[in-house]
């Protein structure tokens, strides 16, 4: 296989042009390459069309085509020297010598690529093998640079749960097992809590032009951690000093003590605000807060009180809110039942049965114990509500609401609002730069004005880097809000009358039972499906 390519002839009439067909899977000649040789090697009256038509005739066996009666010098072997891939290769194209020149040597090929830069990592068996065997109009890669040795960031392994998200089990009842949630990361003293393996540094390369090669920048890493941690004497491992719960929040690992009330949140231990996580035994009775910055678990009852956790909640009996009770986490929601109660989650909520409470979740809301049914109140969640049973045949008014999350929403007609004034002041501030550099340029710059000049360039770049920033925000927002197009509402068993469904700030009202179906908007209305 060898590509198509061409040769000057001399003669006593001037010079021709033989052009020589590909073989086998080889490249056919472009009308280019012989056009850039010919102009390269000052030869000129030559006919493009017959050039053309050379080489489209050449296809099969060698055609000779008439250049230019004037016979110019005799043209040796000679090479085209180019760098690709950041000059980590060299490529050179050969073309042969006239019928009356010479050939390269294997000398004069090496000094003409260090003529052309080419100093680091020449290939004296590709020079040999064309010398021995030459494929004209053909890359041959002639010098190879050494590629850096990339190194590896640092990375760190977490030997507890980061996952906050993780949902519980079930039993076959339905009901969640509480035994074994998974999600609390209990630990003990002289556990292991991270290992750091450390950036390893690369190493640099050379290029065929001799230039240094560098490898990627790597990230180094350092264990950051809270009270009641040690670090290992090498720096590499994170130990606890106690027992309690282990937390990730960001890039930081806490360690709590666990704060564990053996019997009920009342008189005998007033309100509790904790650093960390908090265990109740018993009950928490109404009027009572407790407010924990990890999760909070009650084993007992929670009646009319307040509890606020920036982890998560896990109430292993109900909530009797008696319309004062209120629960807030940061992250998940897994109760027995709600009545009468405000509930609040960063994350989803899991439980038996709501009833009569204002109830919003992030995430989904899943209602599918041995009861399964929202009767009354209103339910929000940005991306599911799920229960067995919605409403009653009382018809008792109930509202459901997904796909919108009012953070979000609120958050996109702030940052209108502030854009509207920044893109205004932008406005101004364009038209100052403008005005001093429309004098400047007609030569009536007034240099006592250079402060305020550059006080206002400096102005104009601030404010397009808010702007940017905002306007980068507002599409996360955007995009953010898109993931909750597939919002739904799944009901296992029946949906009364006198429920209200918001899906995407569209209402649809249900006037007659309906079962086993999934409610979801579709073509701007919200449209009813089989399970």
């Amino acid at each position: 296989m060898s590509n198509a390519y061409f040769q000057i002839i001399m003669n006593d009439k001037g010079l021709n042009v033989k052009f020589y067909p590909e073989t086998g899977e080889g490249s056919p000649l472009n009308v280019d390459e012989v056009v850039k040789y010919l102009d390269r090697n000052k030869i000129t009256g030559y006919n493009l069309v017959e050039l053309n038509r050379g080489i489209m005739q050449s296809k099969t066996e060698p055609v000779e085509v008439f250049v230019c009666p004037e016979k110019k010098y005799v043209i040796n072997e000679y090479m085209l020297v180019t760098t690709v891939k950041d000059d980590m290769f060299a490529i050179a194209r050969f073309y042969p010598p006239c019928n009356e020149g010479a050939r390269m040597t294997y000398d004069e090929i090496v000094k003409d690529l260090i003529h052309a830069g080419i100093k680091y990592g020449i290939d004296e068996k590709a020079i040999k093998d064309f010398i021995a065997n030459p494929r004209y109009c053909t890359n041959y890669v002639v010098a190879k640079g050494r590629l850096p040795v990339q190194g590896t960031d640092a990375s760190i392994e977490y030997h507890f749960n980061t996952d906050r998200r993780l949902k519980p089990k079930r039993r076959e009842d339905g009901t969640v097992d509480f035994h074994q949630l998974g999600n609390i990361s209990h630990i003990k003293q002289g556990d292991v809590l991270a290992t750091l393996t450390p950036a390893k540094q690369g190493k640099d390369g050379v290029n065929v032009k001799a230039g240094i090669v560098k490898p990627r920048s790597v990230e180094s890493k350092t264990l950051k951690y809270g009270l009641n941690i040690t670090l290992s004497e090498d720096g590499l491992k994170l130990i606890s000093d106690v027992n309690g719960h282990a937390m990730l929040e960001g890039d930081k690992v806490f360690v709590s003590n666990l704060y564990d009330v053996p019997g009920d949140v009342d008189n005998s231990t007033g309100d509790i605000k904790y650093e960390g996580n908090v265990l109740v035994h018993g009950t928490v009775k109404t009027g009572f807060k407790i407010e924990a910055t990890g999760d909070v678990e009650v084993l007992g009852a929670v009646e009319g009180a307040i509890i606020k956790a920036g982890g998560q909640i896990i109430l292993h009996h109900g909530m009797q809110g008696m319309s004062r009770g209120e629960l807030e986490a940061g992250g998940n929601i897994i109760v027995k039942f709600v009545e009468s109660a405000t509930v609040k989650s960063g994350g989803f909520i899991e439980a038996d049965s709501i009833i009569q409470s204002n109830v919003h979740a992030k995430g989904d809301i899943i209602i599918d114990g041995s009861k399964g049914f929202i009767i009354g109140g209103a339910v929000r969640s940005s991306t599911l509500v799920s229960a067995k049973t919605i409403g009653s045949h009382m018809g008792i008014a109930t509202t459901i609401e997904v796909g919108v999350d009012p953070s979000l929403k609120e958050k996109l007609g702030k940052n209108g609002e502030t854009l509207k004034g920044l893109n205004s002041k932008l406005q101004q501030s364009a038209a100052v730069v403008e005005m001093f550099k429309k004098k400047k340029e007609a030569g009536k710059f007034d240099k006592s004005k250079l402060t305020v000049y550059i006080k206002a360039i400096e102005e104009f770049k601030t404010l397009t880097q808010e702007i940017e920033q905002l306007n980068k925000e507002n599409e996360e927002i955007l995009n953010e809000m898109g993931a909750y197009e597939d919002a739904c509402v799944k009901v296992i068993r029946d949906i009364y009358p006198g429920v209200r469904v918001i899906i995407s700030d569209e209402h649809y009202v249900v006037n007659n039972a309906i079962s086993h179906c999934k409610l979801k908007k579709e073509q701007g209305m919200v449209k009813i499906f089989p399970l």
